[in-house]
């Protein structure tokens, strides 16, 4: 048995073990008869929606009670209006789950006024893979190199200034002295690709798994130029282009810059609301892990292009608590920062 095949087991096995005979006998008549609300936190098309309805197709059949699962995007607020929604309005019992924003927890340490939640009260089930975002260019942009950054100004489509994304970059403007404009109302990733072909802007940020899926050829043909990741060691997909630790060696600087990009471990993670009973959540931890062995689930997530990075619902639960535990000066440098913005 291969190494991934051996981690699902693994965590399936602790999963199961976790329940007494008359509690597991319950939890199989719970979801009987019942159906799964899946959130989507953005519209359809890009990776989010992508991972999210592969899951709704497959993980049904391995619930005990073969539940239907209905996805349902809820895009809003760079999916904070999402997140609000699982944490307060729907159902605390497991017949809700999200593809949450991997941002969600960076965000709510930001104190932005729109979120409504704590991202240490949700439930992890699991990782589909972890995601690395990166700075393209468009092939005829003066910008060619992430040193052309410090040089060259330059037009980045974002969707918000108060995103993550948005904030890396700003952040490497004030710590680095690059020299990127920010142009807002850019919300996916189709919109993004647009700007540069119509010239409206030279570049943008953008999830390199998503750029891949919707924009193989644009890469192959090299009319988009990957020149940054956000990454605290280069992807091997993307292993010739800088990761932003690389543009500095003020320790310091790299701090903030790591606390920054630490979502991306989170990537595309499945989570239930708060209030779930632990065997049930123990439960969906189980039949995630089960479904990620499935021949039916791997062949489907190869055949439209989603690679799979996997992490159990425990280790997605760490990453979250993990990402509280930035140092104080390091998160005050970028509030600081975000409000001279």
């Amino acid at each position: 048995m291969d190494k991934f095949a051996t981690f699902v087991v693994a965590c399936a096995t602790l999963s199961c073990l976790a329940s007494s005979p008359s509690m597991a006998q319950s939890e199989e008549e719970f979801y009987h008869g019942k159906t799964i609300s899946l959130i989507i936190p953005i519209g359809p098309g890009g990776a989010y929606d992508a991972y999210g309805r592969l899951v709704a197709r497959h993980l049904r059949k391995h619930i005990p009670g073969n539940p239907v699962i209905v996805p349902r995007n809820m895009p809003g607020g760079g999916g904070v209006v999402a997140s609000n929604y699982a944490y307060n309005v729907a159902p605390q019992d497991g017949t809700t789950l999200i593809v949450i924003t991997s941002t969600f927890a960076v965000e709510q340490m930001l104190d932005s006024p729109q979120i409504k939640y704590d991202a240490r009260n949700f439930r992890g089930i699991g990782r589909m893979t972890d995601t690395t975002s990166t700075v393209t260019f468009w092939h005829d942009a003066d910008v060619e190199t992430a040193a052309d950054l410090f040089t060259k100004p330059s037009i980045v489509a974002v969707a918000a200034v108060n995103e993550i994304w948005s904030v890396r970059l700003m952040v490497m403007n004030q710590l680095l002295g690059t020299k990127m404009k920010l142009v807002a109302g850019y919300p996916s990733g189709s919109d993004k690709v647009l700007a540069v072909e119509r010239r409206e802007a030279d570049g943008f940020w953008m999830p390199y798994i998503t750029l891949a899926e919707l924009y193989p050829s644009y890469l192959k043909e090299q009319k988009l130029r990957v020149i940054l990741q956000s990454a605290t060691i280069r992807n091997k997909q993307i292993p010739d282009v800088p990761t932003m630790l690389e543009l500095t060696s003020d320790q310091e600087v790299q701090q903030v810059f790591r606390y920054l990009v630490s979502n991306d471990e989170l990537g595309r993670s499945l989570f239930t609301t708060p209030g779930v009973p632990p065997i049930r959540v123990g439960r969906l931890r189980s039949a995630f892990q089960t479904m990620l062995l499935d021949s039916e689930f791997q062949a489907d997530a190869k055949k439209i292009g989603m690679p799979l990075g996997p992490a159990s619902g425990e280790d997605v639960d760490k990453i979250v608590l993990d990402t509280f535990n930035v140092s104080q000066t390091a998160l005050k440098r970028v509030k600081d920062l975000m409000k001279a913005n």
